[in-house]
């Protein structure tokens, strides 16, 4: 990474950063001065403004292009030589379009709050029916007649207090003269119709003012009818609001479908004006010029300045000393197209420091081994892979991190279709007595298979294990950290000790091999606790103790492979024991379950043996990703064949000169 300073005249400020914004390449930090202006020429608080603004007019936009609907609600970008809209003006088509369909948007607001609410009162009322058949019989004229009031509530009292209470505020305010019934509606609400004397009814309002309590008034177009009456109105009406609400969606479609090119263009016009917004509060402005930093890489540093030499003005671009360097530079990894997709388990954790090791590669090697390792079935390996691939094609056209997540998923359900056929599992037990499939290496659902499972996953452990301090035992040498180095140091001779020592015990090495294996472990421990000085005798041990832990740890991939293994081989002894239907129901159910298992909890098994037991014996992070202008925004939409002119032909396109050597005093300050 390098550091580029841009200095322009200030009216080109604005071109420049939409030129970065194409180019895709600069991270803007803050210019020296832009932070200890002492007169600032452009107040915080117009700068804010301006950025509310935008962000204001970029979600009236988003919102009308989400009633639109339309089938690629993508937002777009003008070419790069195309000049851009005015804020203004999409200010003025978005209050258009607005007020275009307000009529539209106002019924369908109306049909949507209504059918909200709607369910809830029908539900309340309908629930008190059958307890009062003759009151619900009556309008509000006759029970007018009759001096009665009636009031429905809904109640939030899941255990019949709140009820209780009511009922003993009414017994005192009013003694006998009311009538209140209850019904359950749906969870923890019930509903109530209060029957009370219209010359009371004034004063029972007041006491209905409580927590959990509310009144349920009918819609002004059922109010006269009896309650029966207004229950089959409002039933019909939630009948016929569906219909209502897509025809009126139908409408607003309809109605801004001319519109959705634009609103589009002005979605991807007004989030790259509102980044370049933010970018400006990190630039050095003066009355006149302006003075811009930014961070990109090396090798594209030409690039930028073949970008900037069309502007109107001319643009110094110049590279900053690296004493004179402002901020620390971000992350940008290098990876080859198969492991870029970890990339971003290895950010879940800590992003790599500049100059500092990029384990993406290790994880994306390891990682799914260690997932096929825990799933190893052939039928779920390939049906992972189905998923992952069914993933990528649905939605990872529209999200990096779907298509990374699909990609994971791919490369994990192979692997764990490898380990299927060396394990001879086919859903379970299923392919050894449907198919007759055999084990190339060891079926783990029988009952000498575990431990050479055992033995494997201890293997492959303190191969990881083994690989986390070399690294770490290399980068501390490099980095000249002899504390960290003798740790590390140390840390492998107490392993290969006890390897060993477990060799000669078992027979695979001769008897000799034991004395230096102790020495090795002796050795090693003294040189994991010097680093640590008084307090040695106590971390040193500690830490080879925590190794040899993190090698056990590794006995998961065990566990969980075998979890996988008993539940198809129980989801296939109980559909065999079912009559044909329901045991197919029964293998499809659990199967499913468990492939959904074998989905995440082998990915987050594997991902925690990486960060806790491998990352933590080389892995530093505490760096951030890079992040160029325009890296979120939707790629440029190519510039529209012209239509051939009625006249002469039009010139051919002129190719944008380089950029020609900074000129002393061009430019003024």
């Amino acid at each position: 990474m390098t550091q580029l300073e841009i200095l322009g005249h200030r009216e080109q400020l604005d071109d420049v950063l939409r030129r970065l914004q194409h180019v895709r390449t600069v991270e803007v930090t803050d210019a020296p001065g832009a932070a200890a202006q002492d007169e600032p020429t452009e107040p915080p608080a117009a700068v804010d403004g301006d950025r509310r603004e935008l962000a204001g007019l970029l979600y009236r936009a988003e919102r009308l292009l989400a009633l639109a609907a339309p089938a690629d609600a993508s937002p777009l970008l003008p070419p790069p030589d195309e000049p851009e809209p005015s804020t203004a003006q999409l200010a003025e088509l978005v209050s258009r379009e607005e007020a275009r369909t307000a009529a539209v948007q106002a019924t369908l607001e109306r049909l949507r709050e209504e059918a909200d609410g709607l369910p809830r009162s029908t539900a309340s009322l309908a629930a008190l029916l059958p307890l009062v058949p003759e009151l619900a019989e009556l309008s509000d004229a006759e029970l007018a007649a009759m001096h009665l009031t009636q009031i429905a509530l809904s109640l939030d009292d899941p255990d019949g207090a709140v009820t209780a209470e009511l009922r003993g505020q009414l017994e005192e305010f009013l003694g006998r003269s009311f009538l209140l019934v209850t019904a359950p509606v749906d969870g923890s609400a019930v509903g109530c119709l209060l029957l009370v004397p219209s010359t009371r009814a004034a004063e029972v309002e007041g006491l209905l003012g409580r927590d959990r309590i509310a009144r349920v008034d009918l819609p002004e177009e059922y109010a006269s009818q009896s309650l029966a009456s207004a229950v089959a109105r409002m039933q019909g009406r939630l009948a016929a609001l569906p219909t209502e609400l897509a025809e009126a969606e139908r409408h607003l479609r309809h109605a801004l479908a001319a519109a959705v090119p634009a609103l589009r263009a002005a979605c991807g016009t007004l989030a790259a004006r509102l980044e370049r917004a933010s970018a400006t509060v990190r630039v050095d402005l003066t009355e006149r010029t302006f003075a811009l930093r930014g961070w990109t890489p090396r090798s594209r540093s030409a690039a930028v300045a073949d970008a900037l030499a069309g502007t109107d003005r001319p643009v110094v671009v110049t590279e900053v000393r690296a004493r004179d360097r402002v901020g620390t530079p971000p992350t940008l990894l290098r990876n080859v197209r198969f492991f870029r997709p970890f990339e971003r388990l290895v950010g879940f954790l800590s992003w790599p420091g500049q100059g500092g090791l990029d384990p993406t590669g290790l994880m994306a090697v390891v990682l799914p081994l260690l997932f096929g390792i825990m799933v190893g079935d052939v039928g779920y390996g390939l049906l992972l892979v189905a998923i992952g691939w069914g993933i990528r094609r649905r939605w990872g056209v529209r999200s990096q991190a779907a298509d990374d997540g699909g990609r994971i998923l791919i490369a994990g359900g192979w692997w764990s279709t490898i380990f299927g056929v060396l394990f001879g599992e086919l859903f379970g037990n299923f392919g050894r007595y449907a198919l007759d499939m055999p084990a190339l290496w060891f079926y783990r659902g029988g009952p000498a298979a575990l431990e050479p499972l055992l033995l494997f996953v201890l293997g492959v452990g303190a191969a990881h294990v083994v690989l986390g301090l070399l690294i770490g035992l290399w980068t501390a040498v490099r980095e000249r950290h002899s504390g960290h180095a003798l740790e590390r140091l140390g840390t492998l001779l107490v392993l290969c000790g006890l390897f060993a020592l477990a060799g000669a015990v078992v027979g695979v090495l001769p008897g000799g091999a034991i004395t230096p294996a102790v020495a090795a472990v002796v050795v090693g421990v003294v040189l994991a606790s010097v680093v640590h000085g008084a307090l040695g005798a106590l971390l040193g041990p500690l830490e080879v103790v925590g190794t040899i832990g993190n090698i056990l740890s590794y006995l998961r991939l065990a566990a969980v492979g075998l979890a996988s293994v008993y539940l198809a081989i129980v989801a296939n002894e109980l559909a065999r024991q079912a009559p044909l239907l329901l045991g197919l129901l029964i293998a499809v159910f659990f199967h499913s379950l468990n492939l959904a298992l074998a989905a995440f909890s082998p990915m987050i098994q594997a991902l925690r043996l990486h960060y806790v037991e491998f990352f933590s014996k080389f892995y530093e992070g505490n760096g951030r990703a890079f992040a160029p202008l325009g890296a979120d925004l939707p790629a440029p939409q190519e510039p529209a064949p012209s239509r051939p002119p009625a006249g002469p032909a039009a010139p051919a396109a002129q190719p944008v000169p380089a950029p020609a050597e900074p000129v002393a005093g061009a430019l003024t300050r």
